[in-house]
């Protein structure tokens, strides 16, 4: 069975469940959850500018009440949510070593990866750009989930940028990392309406769940040696970055919601 580390950041709602997902098809040796400057828990004052005051209250609010079904779900034992209500009790539920960590490319996280001995890493909307040397470190180096059809959507908040435009289609796209954002081979790649998406977590919830089960088929055809790859060419695409305040004026305005 393939051997794998996942990488990872918080989130009570959808990557616990593609990380079960993961573990039922995989050797997981380690879940790491990365806590950076980007990660999307510390962009609170970013988030009331692009979705008001009212919105992340909402999102606030259903995210401690998840917090706090986790710990029940802790308490019995992992029999009311199977650990689904994040990234730490998927860990704990499977005993599954679980760390955190705030950079990536640290010396100290990459002789870690090096004993390990991972035959792949596989991130989940892991929030930091992965540098040499970690990135050739496991044996078939790094595989990543982005929530868009690459080469278009790439960068940041694909989720946002998908509603703002008013999509029919999106999905999610399997892919190599490199060095650059969002650039590496495409492994895997499926498309899902999204046509009558009125808030970034009804999107969220279609994308994540179509990237999940690419990223188990991906790394079934990588332990059969069957794994195919086409270049994603950056020129063909869009590259998003961060809205502007303005932009989540414009969003609200469209009547769109966070939640």
């Amino acid at each position: 069975m393939i051997k794998v580390i996942i990488m990872t950041q918080q989130d009570r709602f959808f990557i616990p469940k593609n990380i079960q997902k993961i573990i039922d098809n995989s050797e997981v040796l380690e879940i790491v959850n990365v806590e950076c400057k980007s990660s999307l828990q510390n962009k609170l004052s970013d988030f009331i500018k692009w979705f008001g005051i009212f919105q992340v209250g909402k999102m606030g609010i259903v995210t401690v009440l998840r917090s706090l079904a986790g710990k029940i779900d802790k308490l019995f034992g992992y029999k009311l949510y199977h650990g689904l209500c994040g990234v730490e009790h998927v860990a704990k539920k499977n005993n599954i070593p679980y760390k955190v960590i705030n950079n990536s490319n640290s010396e100290d996280f990459y002789k870690e990866v090096k004993e390990l001995k991972p035959d792949v890493i596989l991130s989940f909307s892991a929030p930091q750009v992965i540098k040499e040397p970690l990135l050739s470190c496991p044996k078939y180096g790094i595989l990543n989930v982005h929530g868009s059809l690459l080469p278009d959507y790439r960068g940041c908040m694909p989720s946002f940028w998908y509603i703002f435009n008013e999509e029919e289609y999106g999905g999610a796209t399997v892919h190599y990392m490199s060095a650059k954002i969002d650039d590496g081979d495409i492994v895997a790649q499926d498309k899902v309406y999204i046509g009558d998406c009125k808030s970034m977590f009804e999107l969220m919830e279609r994308t994540k769940r179509v990237g999940g089960d690419m990223m188990v088929k991906t790394i079934k055809a990588l332990e059969a040696d069957k794994l195919e790859r086409r270049p994603n060419i950056a020129s063909e695409g869009r590259y998003f970055t961060w809205p502007t305040a303005e932009q989540g004026k414009e969003f609200r305005a469209k009547r769109k919601r966070l939640i």
